[in-house]
């Protein structure tokens, strides 16, 4: 049998919502699994405790092997409160849960077994929260992830406890990456589950600003500054909070509620500088301003819960894969299609030469519904995705070249778009990323940079004048290929551009502004030069093919594209000679920008600069 803590802690809490909490825990899990409840009530109205050890739940003779309540009759914070609940179980598994989530159907048994999986350098599972979706960064083969959030966390007992737990002087907001990077320093993985998820109503609405969690994270961020940057990351945070300060506040109190932020993570910096944890081959620390890692766009983007829609259509789609004798580059890309959240999923394989991924192939047939074919011999990118497209069976169709990778979410965002707006395909936002090739046998590799190149929203002029669609960042009805046709075997380059712009004559796309996805391109400088110039010699050729196209527009059609045309061409333009007029005329700017190479200098004559 398996034995799970289950911890949460609750402060003031909606009853009807917990109470939907504890019976999606409750749910049964297709084996048995011994359920311990610990709740750590940090509410200091006494009439909420007497409530939430009434609560029919918490009885003796439900579903959990025991139940566990504390009061503790003031706010400890929500670090706390979980190591408390830790400290009274002994299970191998602790889930750590905000009392407003709940787990969709089937999520804990899930979870369970794939911890049961391994492997056991794995010390914490993140479950992902809907409707809105953390926008932080992830690896999409491995899903690694760089901290993973406490709402919803399946941590090791033994992990946790060789950390410590969390840590105690950090109240809220933070401390769950405070214990992740902890993890990783120890040698821990910390993953992201992304077909595992808990509805998380944090916020109200779309782009919600909470002052709490503005001056929380801002204390936070300048404490594991102090514990794992060192003297030149905090003094640079605190930099930032002083800008933050001086800039014009975006709510009443913003002001005086980060002055007092940095006046109290002062009192604490001697102790966090003290306790530091220093980097290690597998954990770099990692500050991008407020945050802690590279966000993808469209935090915002709403997901739908299975529990609250369980009639909603999920067509089949199919994940179209043209590759060449390239095994180590296709497991990945085959990964990335396995850990979609969308279920209802076919990959078709098209090999263009020799039969050489069939192996590669065979490891995914227990996790994907996949097909496999090889041409024997070379005939072209164009004709191998021909093929792949008469291969298909799926109402929906999507590249994905074998070099390039899905985020998780990439079709169940895509399929919802086209069904939001009924239309014929959707595109979502891809990184453009700069990668190292260290072995392209293996493919080992270092990504350099990572930028969206396009963020287009669908116009016609603009596609006849350049392609912002990536290949792999499309959705297409099977219809468009029905009337139009695939590819044209004659191109080689650019043949993308040629299919979406015969699509698009009569059908809209629609964009989604979410990073899904993310495609390579050599880091290389001579690579790069040498890539550009046959896709300019392509561009060329791409252009005299559309010659051949007819489109039927009115007058006042064409004048509303040019207009959006015009409008989506309007950049702004900012030099250096801009950016240094712009800091010379600011003061505070101007003297920062002057100390910033002596401050450093000094600092590293002292040792105190890593």
């Amino acid at each position: 049998m398996r034995e799970v803590d289950i911890s949460i802690v609750t402060f003031q809490p909606d009853f009807p919502l917990l109470a939907q909490l504890l019976a999606s825990l409750s749910e049964p899990t297709g084996d048995e699994v011994a359920r311990n409840l610990f709740i750590q009530d940090n509410s200091p109205d006494p009439e909420v405790a007497v409530r939430l050890v009434a609560m029919p739940e918490l009885q003796p003779g439900a579903a959990f092997a025991r139940v566990d309540v504390k009061i503790s009759g003031a706010n400890l914070g929500y670090g706390r409160g979980h190591n408390a609940n830790a400290a009274r179980g002994s299970a191998a598994l602790v889930l750590l849960l905000n009392q407003d989530c709940v787990l969709e159907p089937d999520v804990l048994g899930r979870l369970l077994h794939s911890a049961s999986l391994g492997p056991e350098t794995i010390g914490a599972w993140e479950l992902r929260q809907i409707p809105y979706e953390h926008p932080k960064t992830y690896d999409p083969v491995t899903l690694d992830t760089v901290w993973a959030s406490g709402a919803a966390l399946l941590v090791r007992r033994k992990a946790f406890d060789e950390i410590g737990g969390f840590e105690p002087r950090i109240f809220m907001y933070g401390e769950d990456v405070d214990l992740s990077w902890r993890l990783r320093a120890k040698g821990w993985r910390v993953v992201y589950r992304p077909q595992l998820a808990v509805v998380h109503r944090t916020y109200k609405e779309a782009h919600e600003v909470k002052p709490l969690q503005v001056f929380g994270g801002v204390s936070t961020n300048l404490a594991l500054r102090a514990r794992y940057g060192g003297v030149v990351r905090t003094l640079e945070g605190l930099v930032m909070l002083c800008a933050e300060i001086l800039a014009p506040p975006s709510f009443p109190g913003r002001r005086i509620g980060l002055a007092k932020a940095g006046l109290g993570f002062l009192w604490r910096w001697p102790y966090f500088a003290w306790t530091a944890v220093w980097p290690t081959a597998q954990f770099k620390p990692r500050f991008h301003g407020w945050s802690y890692e590279l966000r993808r766009d469209g935090a915002f983007v709403e997901f739908a819960s299975r529990r609250e829609n369980p009639g909603r259509a999920r067509p089949l789609v199919s994940i179209l894969i043209r590759t060449v004798d390239r095994p180590a580059w296709l497991r990945e890309a085959l990964t990335s299609c396995a850990n979609q959240t969308y279920e209802n999923l076919e990959v078709v394989v098209i090999e263009d030469g020799p039969d050489k991924s069939r192996a590669i192939v065979d490891e995914f047939r227990d996790r994907l519904a996949i097909r496999y074919r090889a041409t024997g011999e070379r005939t072209g990118r164009a004709h191998a995705g021909n093929l792949a497209l008469a291969e298909a069976r799926g109402e929906w169709l999507n590249f994905l070249d074998d070099d390039d990778l899905f985020f998780a979410d990439h079709v169940e965002v895509l399929v919802d778009a086209v069904q939001r707006a009924n239309v014929a395909g959707a595109y979502a936002l891809a990184w453009e990323t700069q990668t190292e090739f260290l072995d392209r046998q293996d493919a080992q590799y270092e990504e350099v940079m990572h930028v969206t190149r396009h963020c287009q929203r669908f116009d016609r002029l603009t596609l006849w004048h350049h392609n912002y669609l990536p290949i792999q960042a499309v959705l297409f009805s099977r219809t468009l290929f029905e009337q139009h046709g695939g590819f044209d075997e004659e191109m080689d380059q650019l043949e993308d551009w040629n299919l979406w712009t015969r699509y698009t004559l009569e059908d809209d796309f629609v964009l989604v502004e979410k990073t899904t996805s993310k495609y390579r391109v050599p880091a290389n400088s001579r690579i790069a030069a040498e890539r550009q110039a046959r896709l300019d010699l392509a561009y060329r050729d791409a252009l005299e093919r559309q010659r051949s196209l007819r489109v039927t527009l009115s007058p006042r059609e064409i004048s509303e594209m040019a207009d959006a045309y015009v409008r989506g061409q309007a950049v702004m333009m900012v030099t250096r000679n801009d950016l240094r007029r712009f800091m010379s005329s600011n003061r505070m700017l101007a003297r920062l920008a002057a100390y910033r190479q002596p401050v450093r200098r000094a600092l590293r004559r002292l040792g105190l600069l890593r």
